[in-house]
Formats: C-alpha cells, sequence, structure tokens
C-alpha cells in the first residue's frame, strides 16, 4: 500500500499533475487525456509513461478499489477527461485554496450533519448534503466552487454518492446522501491526514472485496501487486471437453467462435510452454472478444448486468482484478525500469472457465 500522504513525488510527477490542474484552475474543468499527452508529447515526454509512474493506494482493476493522485489510470481513450483526487493538492500548492481547504471544511460539515441526525429504530437514517444550504453553512464559500463540488466528492471514496438516494440535482441546486464512512475523519483537520485515512480505508475495502471475492491469496499486503506463489502445474489451462462444446454450442448460434477457440488453443500451448507474457496478452484478448456476444460493449459490461450465480460473478471480478497485469504486457514501453512479469501473474484458470461457462450459455441461448 502506498500512503499518498506521505509519498515525495519527483519534478517530472509533479509537472505532469500541473498540467492536468492548469485548465481546471484557469476554466474549471479538466482536461482530456488528448490534451495532456500533446503537452507532454512536445516536451519530449511520454504521458502514459508519467500516469503509470504515479503511486496509488488499491486496485484499479475493474471491480476493485483504487485511490491515486488522478482520477484516472491504465490505459486512456484521447476524448477521456482525467482530473484530480484531493491527493493531488499536497505537492500542488496552487490546488490548496481553490479545492483542498474549501473541501476540508465542506467535509467537517457534513461530519457534523451526520453526526447529529436523529437515530429512529427500524429506520435507515442518511443525513444529506444541499448545495442550497452550503454558502450560509460553511462561510467563505465561492458558489463556483459549490456548482464543481459533486464532482470532487465523487472522485474522493468516502464521499461519493452511493444508492438510487446518493445523489440528485434540479438546476443548479443539487442534493447528495452522507454516509457514515465520513465519521473516519474526524480527527482529519489537515490535508495530510485526510489523504492517510483515506488510503488507510481504501486498503482495508480491498482486503475486505479481496476475501469477499475469495481470492486473497492471490495479492500481497501491498493492493494490486501479486504475492509471490508457488508456480501451477503445467497443464492444459483450458480442459478439451470445454473447447469441444463451445465449437458444438457455435453450430446453432449466429455467433462465430473461431476465434475464440484459435485464441484459446494458443493460450493452453503457450501455458504449458510457460510464457506468461503471451499468456496475459492472450486472456485480455479473451475478454475483449467476448463482450459482444452478450450485447455489452466490454468486459465490465458482463461483470455489472449478466445474470448470473454468485460463484460466477466472483471469479469474473476476480478476473477482472488480473486487467493491470495485462495492461502491463500490452501497453508498458521500454524504460530503464524491470518488468517482473511470471507465471504467477497469470489468473487461476477457474476464472477464465467462467467466462467461457457464460459465453457457451449465452450461445446456446442465440438460437437463429
Amino acid at each position: 500500500m502506498h500512503d499518498l500522504g506521505s509519498v515525495d513525488l519527483d519534478a517530472s510527477q509533479e509537472q505532469f499533475l500541473f498540467t492536468i490542474a492548469q485548465p481546471y484552475i484557469q476554466t474549471g474543468e479538466w482536461p482530456t487525456w488528448d490534451y495532456v499527452h500533446a503537452v507532454h508529447q512536445r516536451r519530449g515526454q511520454d504521458a502514459d509513461v508519467l500516469l503509470e509512474s504515479l503511486p496509488y493506494s488499491g486496485n484499479p482493476g475493474v471491480g476493485s478499489l483504487f485511490y491515486g493522485f488522478t482520477t484516472r489510470a491504465g490505459r486512456l481513450q484521447p476524448d477521456e477527461k482525467i482530473g484530480l483526487t484531493i491527493a493531488a493538492t499536497l505537492p500542488l500548492g496552487e490546488l490548496h485554496s481553490i479545492i483542498a481547504e474549501p473541501f476540508l471544511r465542506v467535509l467537517h460539515h457534513m461530519i457534523d450533519l451526520q453526526g447529529s441526525i436523529p437515530l429512529e429504530p427500524g429506520k435507515v437514517t442518511q443525513a444529506r448534503l444541499h448545495s442550497r444550504d452550503l454558502t450560509t453553512a460553511v462561510r467563505g464559500l465561492r458558489d463556483d466552487f459549490v456548482a464543481r463540488l459533486p464532482d470532487l466528492l465523487d472522485c474522493e471514496p468516502a464521499t461519493r454518492a452511493v444508492g438510487a438516494a446518493g445523489a440528485s440535482r434540479r438546476g443548479q441546486e443539487w442534493s447528495r446522501g452522507i454516509t457514515r464512512t465520513v465519521l473516519a475523519f474526524q480527527k482529519a483537520t489537515d490535508l495530510r491526514t485526510y489523504v492517510s485515512t483515506t488510503c488507510k480505508l481504501v486498503l482495508k475495502w480491498e482486503q475486505e472485496n479481496l476475501a469477499y471475492l475469495g481470492i486473497g491469496s492471490a495479492f500481497s499486503s501491498t493492493p494490486g501487486i501479486p504475492a509471490p506463489a508457488e508456480e501451477p502445474v503445467p497443464d492444459a489451462y483450458i480442459g478439451r471437453g470445454l473447447l469441444d462444446e463451445l465449437e458444438e454450442a457455435h453450430g446453432n448460434s449466429r455467433w462465430k467462435v473461431d476465434k475464440l477457440l484459435d485464441l484459446l488453443t494458443e493460450l493452453n500451448s503457450n501455458y504449458a510452454a510457460r510464457n506468461p507474457y503471451s499468456c496475459l496478452a492472450l486472456i485480455r484478448a479473451v475478454m475483449d472478444h467476448v463482450p459482444s456476444v452478450f450485447g455489452q460493449k466490454g468486459f465490465a459490461g458482463i461483470v455489472s448486468s449478466v445474470k448470473m450465480g454468485p460463484t460466477d460473478t466472483k471469479y469474473l471480478k476476480g478476473l477482472a482484478s488480473y486487467r493491470s497485469p495485462g495492461d502491463d504486457v500490452m501497453h508498458r514501453q521500454a524504460s530503464n525500469i524491470a518488468t517482473r512479469i511470471d507465471m504467477t501473474d497469470v489468473p487461476p484458470a477457474p476464472y477464465v472457465k467462467a467466462l467461457l461457462n457464460q459465453v457457451l450459455i449465452a450461445l446456446k441461448n442465440d438460437t437463429p
């Protein structure tokens, strides 16, 4: 785990964060990734490498918990916007007065609201934060800060809106529910304590998430970094029976499985040959290939939208958490930093088999 409240960034990392911050300081809008990439390209720098170099707490994979200096991680599309979290105001003094200081004041107002709400037996009680009351309750807040506050709150793990009662907006006014999590920040009266407390919460939640999924043994105490483990026995990663079932099911479906079967056959060969880079790349290719069978645009849509049993859901969430090693294999550019990928970074076969079982069900249900 990285405690972002105590890490030191180098000059290039701080400059990278300022590239993201400057448009917000000037216009109140976060920049697109294309803008950030182009600015650093003109400086002879690689924005992807700079983004990847930033420390974070948690795991940026799909279905996992993540907190870093930026709101996004991994490979971004040019039109995607990237912003900064409250953690980034630590190294960027320019953001203290316009983001960090008013955010902390609002946070403690939220703590007061949640701590004073009457408790009623038999009911779920939740305090709410209303924009119309903020400028009176917290003196000195700028109107533009209040207008943009929901976006800032949603980038912080402990203050983002949750559930149907989470947030609502009518015109310029907005309101949002306050969770009891804010009470963990009662002693966070300064920025560094707030950031460190957030990192500790993210670590706790990610460990609970992994324990729930039953995959805690696949990770070390540092979220997102696989722990050393015994290497799996070189055998067929995907059994012949499942491959035959996929080929048979395709006969009565409009979907073709020739590419999928080729990917899985190559995966088995590379798994037996102990080629971790090829295995991870091929698994990512499978994950990117099958979403259309479910009417989804990406793998995250399968996890969130396809009805399946709780065990298969856990397996697919576990598979999503291995997206970072796949990104490392496919997108990390040459640098002076060693990449230590080995076979322990390949996801357990049951995770991929669970995905293929769902594909098999979809193929069988898809008759012309």
